[in-house]
């Protein structure tokens, strides 16, 4: 077993990482671990073909966005709609439809609901909505704390995901630090500043394309959507509770 890898094992892979795969509808070849070695796979190509070796860092076990709008019902045509679509729209040009997904959640109780029903399907989930150093703002609860979203996202055993936070201040210590603790998180990012919708769309779109279409880890693709997108140094990147890259 090569990591989190073994043969048989379903692989997704940036395809830009395999020759020969430019016709692809997904940035992802989804196929077949044929062979382990440390911290690298082959995996099964066209024709009963084998790729070259390529790095573990690069590959998924699964793959796909859940995209959660956290309504307050104010401001949700003019802002909270519009950031939704746009990261959605894009999106749809990374993966295709059956790995992605769009809710509006207006409590507590629906995202818990939605969340145990969906959360084992995706790798990468985006939160868009009003965020403070007190958590998060839903039309029906009002602010909603960062230890009432991690009881509405506990699942025993559930695979850890990417959590990208769109929602102001939402970066701080304060909320960043306990959801990136969460068992079911890899990395928790988010802005430590408010922050422009506009600004908000290009990060996630920016950091997706690093991470998804071009292959880069986490860490890597964070730091590159801080470089290229207008004011995005604001954000930070949480893990296991420690602030790993971002303003201090």
């Amino acid at each position: 077993m090569a990591g989190r890898f073994a043969v048989g094992d379903r692989v997704f892979v940036p395809s830009s990482k395999i020759p020969g795969l430019d016709d692809l509808a997904s940035v992802f070849w989804e196929s077949t671990v044929a062979e382990v070695a440390n911290k690298k796979i082959k995996v099964d190509l066209r024709r009963g073909e084998t790729s070259d070796w390529i790095g573990t860092s690069l590959c998924h076990k699964n793959i796909g966005v859940l995209i959660l709008t956290f309504g307050d019902l104010q401001s949700e045509a003019t802002l909270l709609d519009p950031l939704a679509k746009s990261v959605l729209q894009y999106c749809r040009l990374l993966v295709q439809d059956d790995y992605l997904r769009a809710y509006k959640i207006r409590s507590a109780k629906e995202l818990k609901k939605i969340w145990s029903v969906e959360q084992l399907n995706y790798s990468h989930v985006i939160f868009i909505g009003h965020g403070s150093q007190q958590g998060y703002m839903f039309a029906n609860n009002g602010w909603v704390s960062p230890e009432i979203i991690e009881k509405a996202l506990k699942v025993r055993g559930a695979p850890r995901k990417v959590f990208i936070s769109l929602c102001c201040q939402t970066g701080y210590a304060d909320v960043g630090k306990p959801l990136s603790k969460m068992a079911i998180s890899s990395h928790f990012i988010a802005p430590f500043h408010s922050v422009h919708g506009a600004v908000a769309s290009q990060f996630a779109q920016t950091f997706l394309a690093h991470h998804l279409l071009d292959g880069k880890t986490t860490h890597v693709a964070f730091r590159h959507a801080r470089e290229s997108t207008p004011n995005g140094a604001s954000f930070r990147l949480w893990k296991n509770g420690n602030m790993t890259a971002g303003p201090r």
